[in-house]
């Protein structure tokens, strides 16, 4: 399968390249890429001036002074965002595909005509030793710092992309503009576009812009050669969370390597899925990790090949000697033909299902690009993966796991000391709804564009039909699902899967739980008996019962030293009271401690009530396969239960109320919470909007907070909610000193919107972000589906979400607005701050 063979690229005599794939839909990706990052800022090493220099890029330049940048592509009703690596800089927008020369003009004005205002300048500067804060406080970032630092001596990828604290603070103007001058030319720039469009015009857009971008500073500087590890390397350090956690890597060449496709392989029989080796025998066998992931990282410049844990304290002694001794056997190959099949159809298929969206496709190509200059590496990738055998992955296992290449770093417990045009886009598939003979839904979206087939079966679950005493049941009976049947154990499943490509995952959220299962055409009818196999005969056994629910109370102990999460949580609790929803979905360590198999057995069972199952099918599939497919899955289940119940609505308490929450972090968060909108609410709309409005980089809170103020790097509300009124929780992450300070921007911004509600302009492009949000919805086969599913659960039409960009574009100012000061002129309103010398409740 060659997908990149249509890529057309240009060159423009500055240096400066175009790569350009058409693809049917209605938006477009555009992606402007400069060669620097990290590791090229020479002298000033560790200040992070790439990062700093992205950040600056959306304060203003020729013709979009402040923050027009980010308000232009907002009132088109599209996204954007830049992201900073060791060795480029993206600057990246989805909009609908008739603003691509908008596009095209905002991200050339930023990357040519930059204005770095002082008072701009001093303030990110702010927002930056924030952000750099949260990596400080985020035990996981710190944990692969550490590790770089033991695998690269001399290097400049040692140091961390956003730089350290002591040199961010010691940035001036001067190094940045000079930075900027030197490395952002046009023989360091290409650009990527993906979607609805003709090469040529994007070409000549791009062309009138940035075609007269004088070349400059030609030469690079030669970066230092890390030289060969020759002894194993170690470290330790202690950080204030309950988890202990382990990393261990060796470097790798760089991407475009012969050896790195079965690197990838390699990693993945490590632990990159669930029926993984390092898994199955570390996590769910000898249960001495809480959670294991394997990685493999790659750069130009080299990468790093791994794997990370978490476990209890106690174990990690056991754990990295276990984990050293499972490594030495893959060294010396013990590695079988059917784990490398597995495998290499597992990446297939995550391959495929990449080709779904336009911004991994954009990816796909810039990662050939930046490698290589080969667009379509990804096609020569894949035929080389397609070849590879066991024989392949052992020699490479010899090569790179030897004893003397590995770094390991331990985070202990405890206080530190040519003219193509594009095809035309086809008419986006609409669902098919039957139903089977016992009333159960069965959904069909056919989609032939990729051979794969989606299943979303949605089941009525959830934090909502819990009781007090299952607080925490419904999300742990969803991942017992899959831990083994009365026929296969849990390993056995997983390995099952792999060898079908097959991505399977049980979604728990507050109001449902949803299976997702994808896999390719040829492999979905093997992967859907096994799913029949998971649903008709569910173990639940004691032992993965009791790995589960230790696993959750440990993450339950983490999360309460998280500022963020554990503020949420207390806002949740204090404002829905003995509702389900102030539990949330992964329940109290004393709901958890209580609950039994039993308990979880009998949950999944009462599952099955006809009238609220759906079965949804999407892909490369017709509605009669569909329906055997879901008589398969129904056949070996018990229908006969009684009919579910929801609980009585939350009744929110009135009066403020506030607490406090002192964690030993940076950083301090700060939550104001208010009661929400059900998702069966016919002015749900109103919130989207309002979702839209408040989120995002031209939001008014964002401006308030980190523009205006340089309080926090992170701002935001987020809504939830379903069958019953939800919340709304506006938060931001700042510093103690400052907290009281943010709570009053969030208070006065919950204020402004509850007298004078979204102003015309601000309006107007949230309304564009989310009917563009939600026309992009039916794109993608899989979210579609999930969509779906989900609109016949609230006993709304199945086609909901190919008519739901009309019903928001049709929503008056008017009308949102009353609706906005309805909700937000509430007295039942919470606020919590959780950190540091947090002020008092």
């Amino acid at each position: 399968m060659k997908f990149y063979r249509d890529v057309v690229t240009f060159h423009y005599e500055n240096g400066m390249r175009l790569h350009v794939l058409p693809q049917p839909g209605t938006a477009v990706e555009v992606e402007c890429f400069i060669r620097t990052g990290s590791i090229h800022e020479g002298r000033h090493l560790g200040c992070g001036l790439s990062h700093f220099l992205e950040h600056m890029m959306f304060q203003g330049c020729c013709d979009y002074p402040g923050t027009a940048v980010s308000d232009t592509i907002d009132r088109l009703g599209g996204t954007m965002n830049a992201y900073t690596s060791y060795d480029h800089t993206a600057y990246h927008a989805t909009v609908a595909a008739k603003h691509l020369g908008t596009a095209v003009k905002v991200l050339g004005s930023m990357v040519r005509y930059p204005e770095f205002p002082e008072a701009r300048f001093r303030a990110e500067r702010e927002v930056i030793l924030r952000e750099r804060e949260l990596g400080v406080d985020n035990p996981s970032r710190r944990l692969f710092e550490a590790l770089n630092q033991e695998l690269f001596k001399i290097h400049p990828m040692r140091h961390p992309i956003i730089g350290y604290r002591e040199l961010i603070a010691g940035v001036s103007k001067e190094m940045m503009e000079t930075y900027y001058r030197e490395r952002y030319t046009p023989g360091r720039c290409f650009w990527v576009i993906v979607g609805d469009v003709v090469p040529e015009q994007a070409y000549e857009e791009i062309g009138a812009l940035l075609g007269d971008w004088p070349a400059a500073h030609l030469a690079e500087a030669l970066l230092p050669e890390e030289p060969v590890q020759c002894a194993p390397r170690s470290s330790s350090f202690r950080f204030a969370d309950p988890l202990a956690r382990l990393a261990t890597a060796v470097r790798i060449p760089e991407a475009s390597h012969p050896d790195i496709p079965a690197l990838d392989v390699l990693a993945g029989i490590f632990g990159m899925g669930d029926g993984s080796r390092l898994v199955r025998v570390l996590e769910l066998e000898q249960k001495l990790a809480i959670d294991l992931r394997s990685f493999c990282y790659t750069q130009p410049c080299g990468g790093l090949l791994g794997i990370g844990c978490t476990a209890a304290p106690g174990k990690l002694n056991k754990l990295q000697s276990a984990l050293k001794r499972e490594l030495e056997k893959i060294r010396k190959g013990d590695l079988t033909k059917a784990e490398v099949e597995r495998e290499k159809m597992q990446q297939t298929a995550d391959h495929l299902r990449q080709l779904r969206g336009l911004r991994e496709i954009a990816a796909d190509i810039a990662g050939g690009v930046i490698a290589n200059d080969a667009p379509a590496l990804s096609d020569l990738y894949m035929e080389k993966l397609a070849k590879l055998d066991v024989d392949d992955i052992r020699r490479v296992a010899a090569t790179y796991l030897d004893e003397n290449s590995f770094a390991t770093v331990t985070q202990l417990t405890g206080k530190e000391s040519a003219r193509i045009h594009s095809a035309p886009a086809p008419k986006p598939p609409r669902p098919e709804t039957s139903r089977l003979g016992n009333g159960a839904r069965v959904l069909t979206l056919t989609d032939r564009r990729l051979p794969m087939i989606d299943l979303a079966l949605l089941l009525p679950a959830g934090t909502i039909f819990e009781t007090p005493a299952q607080g925490g049941l419904s999300s742990l009976t969803a991942d017992l699902i899959t831990a083994g049947t009365k026929f296969h154990n849990e390993t056995e499943i997983l390995r099952r899967l792999d060898g079908c490509g097959a991505d399977l995952s049980v979604n728990s959220g507050l109001n449902s739980w949803v299976l997702e299962l994808n896999a390719p055409r040829a492999k979905f009818k093997k992967a859907l008996e096994i799913l029949a196999e998971i649903l008709h005969a569910p173990a639940f056994g004691p032992e993965e019962f009791e790995r589960e629910c230790y696993n959750r109370l440990e993450l339950l102990r983490s999360r309460a030293q998280s500022p963020r999460a554990a503020a949420q949580d207390l806002a949740r609790r204090q404002l829905f009271g003995s509702h389900p929803y102030g539990w949330g979905v992964n329940g109290t360590e004393q709901q958890l401690a209580a609950l039994t198999p039993e308990q979880a057995r009998e949950f999944y069972r009462s599952r099955w009530t006809p009238s609220r199952v759906v079965f949804g099918f999407g892909g490369d599939c017709s509605a009669e396969e569909t329906r055997e497919f879901a008589e398969l899955l129904a056949g070996g289940i018990d229908w006969n239960q009684p009919e579910i119940e929801l609980p009585p609505e939350p009744v929110f308490q009135h009066g403020f109320r506030s607490g406090a929450l002192p964690i030993e972090r940076e950083q301090t968060a700060v939550i104001r919470a208010l009661p929400g909108i059900s998702g069966c609410d016919r002015r749900y709309p109103a919130f989207e909007i309002l979702n839209q409005a408040t989120n995002g980089l031209a939001s008014q809170l964002f401006r308030s907070i980190r523009e205006d103020n340089a309080l926090a790097y992170t701002t935001g509300m987020q809504m939830s909610g379903g069958f019953h009124r939800g919340s709304l929780m506006f938060h931001v992450i700042t510093t103690a000193e400052q907290a009281e300070v943010a709570d009053r921007l969030i208070a006065a911004e919950i204020d402004r919107l509850a007298t004078e509600g979204l102003r015309e302009e601000e309006f107007l492009a949230a309304r564009e972000g989310a009917a563009f949000a939600a026309a992009r919805l039916t794109e993608s086969v899989g979210s579609a589906l999930t969509a779906s599913v989900l609109s016949l659960h609230y006993g709304r039409p199945a086609e909901e979400s190919w008519l739901h960009e009309a019903e928001l574009r049709a929503c008056p100012r008017d009308s949102v607005n009353e609706t906005i000061r309805d909700f937000m002129d509430n007295t039942a309103a919470v606020r919590v701050f959780a950190g540091r010398d947090v002020p008092t409740a």
